[in-house]
C-alpha cells in the first residue's frame, strides 16, 4: 500500500474539525498536494508547522471511522439521545467535508450537499426539533452513497494504475457504505450486486492491509459496484 500523508481525524475521540482549523489534509488519492513535494515513507515534510503526520499503514484500521459514526447517528436517534447523535452529524459532516476536499466535480457535489443536509439536521436535533425517521434514513442514505461513490472512482483510479492493494482497500469501503446506504433506503439490489457487494463488505470487516486482491477480479467487481451505486442513486433521486 502506497504511503500518504494523513490527518488523523475522528479517531481517539478528537474531532475531524478540530484538526482540520490547524492542519492540512494529504489528498489520499494523490502522493502530493499543492507546495508539498511527495513524502516517502518514514520521511516528515520539510515545513510542517501544525502536522499531524501518519504512516498510511497505522491509518488503516481507522479506515471504517466514517461508517461508524454515520451508523452510531441512528442509534442515538432511536434511544431519543438528541444531543449525541447531533454530535455524531457533526463528526459525519467532518469526514464528509473532507471527502468533498479531495474529489473530482461530480462526486464533491453530492458529498458538500450531503454534508450540508446533515448540519442542518443537527442544528434541528439540538432546537428539540421533531425529527421524522424517514428524513434521517433519506439523509443517511443519500450520505453513505456520496461515500460509496467516492470510493469507487478512488478505486478505479488506482486499479487503472495497476494499485491493486489500494483499489481493494477503496472498494472495500465503496461496497460497505453501498451496503449502508441500501439499508438506510430499504433497497433490494439484485442478486449478482449483492454477491459482490458481500463479498467484499464480509471481507472488508476482517481483513488487513496484508489481504491480496487479485487486479482481474477486481476489475469484475468494480463494475458490479458502480451498477449498484446508479441502480441506488435512482431510487434515492425518486423520493
Amino acid at each position: 500500500m502506497k504511503t500518504s500523508t494523513l490527518i488523523l481525524l475522528a479517531a481517539f475521540t478528537i474531532s475531524p474539525l478540530m484538526l482540520q482549523g490547524q492542519a492540512k489534509a494529504a489528498s489520499t488519492d494523490n502522493n502530493s498536494t499543492d507546495g508539498v513535494s511527495k513524502i516517502e515513507k518514514g520521511e516528515k515534510p520539510s515545513e510542517s508547522p501544525g502536522w499531524l503526520v501518519l504512516e498510511e499503514d497505522w491509518f488503516y484500521p481507522l479506515r471504517f471511522e466514517p461508517y461508524y459514526s454515520l451508523d452510531s447517528i441512528r442509534y442515538h436517534y432511536r434511544r431519543k439521545e438528541e444531543r449525541a447523535a447531533a454530535n455524531k452529524i457533526e463528526s459525519a459532516v467532518s469526514w464528509l467535508k473532507l471527502a468533498a476536499g479531495h474529489a473530482m466535480p461530480f462526486t464533491k457535489q453530492k458529498l458538500e450537499a450531503a454534508a450540508a443536509d446533515l448540519s442542518l439536521l443537527a442544528d434541528d436535533l439540538r432546537e428539540g426539533d421533531v425529527i421524522s425517521a424517514a428524513r434521517l434514513d433519506d439523509l443517511l442514505a443519500r450520505s453513505a452513497h456520496a461515500l460509496s461513490e467516492w470510493h469507487y472512482y478512488k478505486a478505479k483510479e488506482e486499479w487503472g494504475k495497476n494499485e491493486t492493494q489500494d483499489a481493494g482497500a477503496d472498494l472495500q469501503l465503496a461496497a460497505q457504505y453501498l451496503q449502508h446506504a441500501a439499508n438506510s433506503a430499504r433497497y433490494q439490489f439484485g442478486p449478482d450486486t449483492v454477491k459482490v457487494v458481500t463479498t467484499l463488505y464480509d471481507h472488508g470487516q476482517a481483513t488487513s492491509e496484508q489481504t491480496h486482491f487479485d487486479h482481474n477480479t477486481l476489475g469484475m467487481h468494480l463494475q458490479s459496484i458502480e451498477k449498484g451505486l446508479q441502480e441506488l442513486g435512482d431510487a434515492i433521486s425518486k423520493k
